[in-house]
């Protein structure tokens, strides 16, 4: 289940899956970056190459009050979403 899709930009496109079974995939611009079991969340760092420059991206997926699942995506320690 597609938890949310994020446009940074016309070359960035962040996608945050969630499964009931805890399976967790971040993909970057359509490609999985990273994949991991848990059914309380999990921190997801991975590194890409935009305009030339190294970027890091942090994606932590968490559950809220009444199963609600949170997301926070950081990009070279800013944040740029926090739901």
């Amino acid at each position: 289940m597609n938890v949310i899709t994020l446009y940074l930009s016309d070359n960035v496109k962040i996608e945050v899956d969630n499964s009931f079974s805890g399976e967790e995939t971040v993909k970057y611009n359509g490609e999985v970056v990273s994949e991991k079991k848990s059914l309380l969340g999990e921190t997801h760092s991975f590194t890409c190459v935009e305009n030339g420059e190294q970027v890091q991206y942090e994606v932590r997926i968490g559950i809220k009050n009444l199963g609600r699942i949170s997301v926070a995506i950081y990009r070279n320690n800013k944040v740029v979403l926090l739901s």
